[in-house]
């Protein structure tokens, strides 16, 4: 059986770098936000340039890289939930 991750944590560096432990989900990613599932609820990070460096799920570990500008745990799921509301703008 597979051990879930029991803490979680951020580390950042310089808003260059960022460790985090406690995560369970990349639900989605691309240069400017970052999406993962944690223990603690969704995570989004948002900035420009972003990448996954590292990403380790059986440990629940990811680290990010670029300029990092926001984190914030939205209550509903993050940006991504209302594509609909973007589309039609």
């Amino acid at each position: 059986m597979e051990k879930s991750p029991s803490n979680h944590r951020l580390a950042m560096d310089n808003r260059q770098f960022l460790s985090i432990t406690g995560v369970s989900k990349v639900q989605s990613f691309d240069p400017k936000e970052i999406l993962l599932e944690t223990i603690q609820g969704v995570l989004s990070i948002k900035g420009e340039k972003l990448g996954v460096k590292h990403l380790d799920l059986k440990a629940g570990q990811v680290e990010v890289e670029g300029q990092i500008d926001a984190l914030v745990y939205p209550r509903h799921g993050g940006s991504r939930q209302n594509i609909w509301a973007k589309v039609f703008r």
